[in-house]
């Protein structure tokens, strides 16, 4: 009986102060695809091709990957609802912010693809993120085998029945929040998004399906970068570089209201790149400064008028 009430979790807290309606959805809509809905972006990207241009000049080099990963850091510290999950029927936050992305170690068809992970923090500005992109992707280009890796290329080798039953024991230990953290890490299906970047291949950005298994509750993909029409001054039309994006998202983990206003916070920062050389933190110790200053200014005056 003591697993039908364990609420803990190695990766998560649980959510107690949500409305019923978000707490009822998960028995109603159980897996993730059921409950996915679909929001299309697309952006100019000329003001942030400009700024990774700048940034190059300065030998600093930073790519759109970096920036869109930046700018969802930004949003999720910003909008903490965005970095939740449903497991056992039940709504948590995340311990943390963490991504993940697939890694070609060449682009041939027979070549590794492995799965990176990148964990975020409050205090990481876009260099800070680009550096630590970059150094997995090279050590899966220099073609090191990691944990997860290995794991999975053990368990393909094992006896189909007893595969479908480890597999089973794991889905059970995950429901109920049982499962090792060591297994946690070796799969690369825990984390607060994925995020997959087709248009380094030259593909279009498609819808993507949510994994059933672990506890990603985004997925984003992202297009190549084209030319698409824009209205510019006197009503003509201008020709500018874009590039689509599809999020996937598990609606269970908060309302469409809050999603909507959270997409607007991210879109500001894909308009405004130069603003992620400034981490999530520094940003809210600014505000917090403008605040305090307001303030002081309001009691001054009132003060001023009562004295006078």
């Amino acid at each position: 009986m003591g697993l039908l009430f364990f609420k803990k979790r190695n990766d998560g807290k649980i959510v107690k102060d949500e409305d019923s309606l978000i707490r009822i959805t998960p028995f109603i809509m159980r897996g993730r695809n059921e409950a996915a809905i679909y929001f299309a972006r697309s952006y100019d990207v000329e003001a942030i091709q400009k700024f990774i241009q700048d940034k190059r000049a300065e030998g600093k080099r930073i790519t759109l990957f970096n920036v869109i990963v930046a700018a969802m850091l930004q949003t999720i510290y910003r909008r903490p609802k965005i970095n939740r999950f449903i497991a056992g029927r039940r709504l948590y936050e995340h311990n943390g912010i963490s991504i993940l992305y697939a890694v070609k170690a060449r682009m041939t068809d027979d070549a590794l693809e492995s799965i990176a992970k990148v964990e975020l923090d409050p205090s990481d500005t876009i260099y800070d993120i680009a550096d630590r992109m970059k150094n997995n992707i090279d050590k899966i280009k220099d073609g090191k085998l990691k944990t997860d890796d290995k794991l999975i290329r053990f368990v393909v080798k094992l006896p189909r029945s007893f595969l479908q039953f480890a597999l089973w024991i794991v889905r059970l230990m995950d429901f109920y929040g049982i499962m090792p953290k060591a297994l946690m890490d070796a799969i690369p299906l825990y984390s607060t998004m994925y995020i997959s970047h087709l248009g380094s291949v030259g593909a279009d950005a498609p819808f993507h399906h949510l994994y059933e298994f672990g506890t990603t509750s985004v997925f984003i993909t992202i297009g190549r970068v084209y030319e698409a029409p824009y209205k510019g001054k006197d009503n003509q039309v201008e020709w500018r570089q874009t590039v689509d994006l599809k999020f996937s998202i598990d609606e269970r983990i908060c309302d469409g209201f809050y999603l909507i206003k959270s997409l607007k916070v991210f879109d500001t920062f894909m308009q405004n790149p130069a603003d992620l050389e400034h981490s999530p933190l520094f940003h809210k110790q600014e505000y917090e400064k403008l605040l305090t200053e307001i303030r002081q200014r309001k009691e001054t005056r009132e003060a001023g008028e009562q004295s006078g």
